[in-house]
Parts: structure tokens; sequence; C-alpha cells
């Protein structure tokens, strides 16, 4: 009895710690400023921290906090709904943070998903590892991600993969016009659809994951921040549809066709040319985040840049104060005859 008791205290422990954790990464993520990792300080109480629950939390409590679902909590549930957030913020300082995040974290989850197939002790450990890992990616007071993108990326991987994804754009220009006729695709499909479920796998996470980490590392080094909200947008999407996938394929992943719609969901997702990854983001993600007000108001400021580009600089700022007086006028109407009689008077102006 005691000994059940006993187990009982440490898996609600490892719930709770869970808990904490993500309250902890939650509350700094909104409140404190990001320090780029550049305070040694914080880093060293840090793996102090890691390397006290390594050696002190009991092998019961471990096997309960550090399991696969908690590091997909914490290295892809919670930077998704930041990334969306990110997204929907004016502003691409927040979506350069968080496209770094998804550098180091696409090239370590993906790059290691061979151990996954290792013994359960390994398995622990490597939980913990990614636990941690992750975590250290995103907490603003180590902020991870930015201090590796600084000091890793950008000085030596960036110079080596910008010509290549440079190449890449025009391959991928080839590869849609070669998809294009029925005659290729069918031979590409028929090949692809007696592979083994195993290295389909691998092809699909090499097809979702090469090309927009290349593509994004050049993007968060350019000073263009629409680049890094695109690839925000995509790894928000992205996943979402790797744990869709990742979830699914115990059960239909035997299915012949079941990783080609993996593939043309990425595909859609990806490229330019269709823009799924911002269709889905505005119908799908942001109203389950709730965020809709917020990414109007992004869209507003979008506008206003591209409106004033057009504008002589020294007209701006009336024009500025015209379109504010405008909204300001809509806005008293709304307080004063509510959403309906609003949208009453906007209905008679359209006819008129």
């Amino acid at each position: 009895m005691s000994s059940i008791f006993g187990n009982f205290i440490q898996d609600m422990a490892g719930l709770i710690a869970v808990c904490l954790v993500l309250g902890l990464v939650l509350v700094a993520g909104q409140r404190i400023q990001r320090s780029k990792g550049r305070d040694i300080k914080w880093h060293a109480i840090y793996f102090i921290a890691v390397a006290i629950s390594f050696f002190a939390f009991p092998l019961s409590a471990k096997e309960v906090l550090f399991t696969p679902l908690s590091v997909v909590v914490v290295g892809t549930v919670y930077p998704i709904y930041e990334s969306i957030r990110a997204v929907c913020t004016i502003g691409s300082e927040d979506d350069t943070v968080w496209l770094s995040y998804w550098i180091a974290q696409g090239i370590v989850s993906f790059s290691t998903e061979w151990v996954d197939g290792l013994g359960q002790a390994v398995q622990l450990h490597w939980n913990m590892f990614e636990f941690f890992f992750y975590l250290w990616l995103i907490l603003p007071w180590t902020d991870g991600a930015t201090l590796i993108f600084d000091f890793i990326m950008a000085p030596f991987v960036a110079p080596i993969v910008q010509p290549i994804v440079q190449r890449m754009d025009g391959l991928i220009n080839k590869l849609i016009a070669m998809v294009m006729n029925a005659a290729h695709l069918s031979v590409v499909w028929i090949v692809f659809v007696f592979l083994d479920p195993s290295l389909k796998r691998v092809i699909w996470i090499m097809i979702a994951t090469i090309y927009p980490l290349g593509a994004s590392i050049v993007s968060v080094t350019t000073f263009d921040g629409g680049d890094d909200t695109y690839w925000l947008t995509y790894w928000s999407c992205f996943g979402i549809l790797f744990l869709i996938i990742d979830f699914l394929e115990n059960f239909l992943g035997f299915i012949p066709g079941f990783y080609t719609v993996a593939i043309a969901a990425t595909i859609y997702l990806m490229l330019p040319l269709f823009r799924g990854a911002d269709t889905v983001f505005r119908s799908i993600l942001v109203p389950i985040a709730g965020l809709q007000e917020l990414l109007v108001r992004r869209d507003a400021e979008e506008v206003k840049r591209k409106a004033l580009a057009d504008v002589p600089p020294e007209r701006r700022s009336i024009v500025m104060k015209a379109i504010a007086e405008s909204f300001e006028k809509e806005a008293k109407v709304v307080n004063s005859k509510g959403v309906q009689g609003y949208q009453a008077i906007s209905d008679e102006n359209q006819i008129v």
C-alpha cells in the first residue's frame, strides 16, 4: 500500500512540475524581455537546475515528467501558439525570434528521429535532453534560440546555405512544371507508393524541412521582415500538420496513399504558388487561438504602410490625420447606434 501511495505521490509531483514549467514559460514569455542569450549568469543557473533535476529526481518521477508528450507540449505546442501570436502582432521582431527557435528545434528534432527506435533507458534520457534543450531555447532569460543563431547560424551556416537555397528556388520551379505533367506525376507516385512506410516518412520529413530550414536561415539574416513572417506562418501550420500525421500514422500509415496526402499537404503549405500556409493560418489557426482582432490590427498596419509609401513624405502626417479622423468618426457611430445601426448605415452608403 505504501508503495502504491508513494508512486501516486511521485506521479502527481511529475504532473505538477509539468504544469509549473508551462506556467513559468507562459508568464515569462509575455512579461519578460528576451536577453538574446548574452547574460552568462542565467545560463549557469539554468544548467545547475538541470543537473539537480537529473541527479535528484527519482526514476519514477522522471518517467512521468520527461515523456514524449511533455516534450511535444514544451517543444512544439507552446511554440506554435507563440508563433501564431507573433505573426498576428505588429512588427516583425518577435517573428524573427520564433523563426530562430524553429530553425534550432527543426534541426535537432527532425535529424534525430531515429533515436525513437532505441531502448527505453536511452529514450528517457533523450526525452530529458530534448525537454531541457527546447526550454533553454524558449526561456527569455537564456534565449538559446537567438544565441545559437547569432553565434553559429548567421556567421557559419547562412553563407553556405544562401547559394544552395537560391539554386533550390530554381529547382523547385522546374519540379512544379514537371509535376504539372500528369505522366511524370503518375510515374513518381507509382514508385513512391511501393516504398516502405518508414522510408516514405523520411522522404516526407525531408521535403517538409530541408528547403524551409535553409530558406528560414537566409530569411532571418535579411532585413525583410516579410520573409520571416512567411516562414514562421509555414512552421506554425506544419507543426500542427506534423502532430496530426504523427498521431494518425499509427492507425493509417499502412494505407498506400497516406504519405502521398501528407506530402501534398506539406507542399500546399510551403510553396508561394499556393500560399496555403497563409490560408490555413487565417482560416483555422488564428480563430482557434482567438487572435482575430490582433491579426486585423496587424493587417491594418500593413495596409497603412503600403498606402503611405505612395504619399510624399511632406503629406504623410496630413493623410494619417485624415484617416484617423475617419476611423474615429465611425467608432463614434458604433458607440452611439450599435453594431447593427452602423452596419445599416454602411449598407446604405454602399447602395448610394
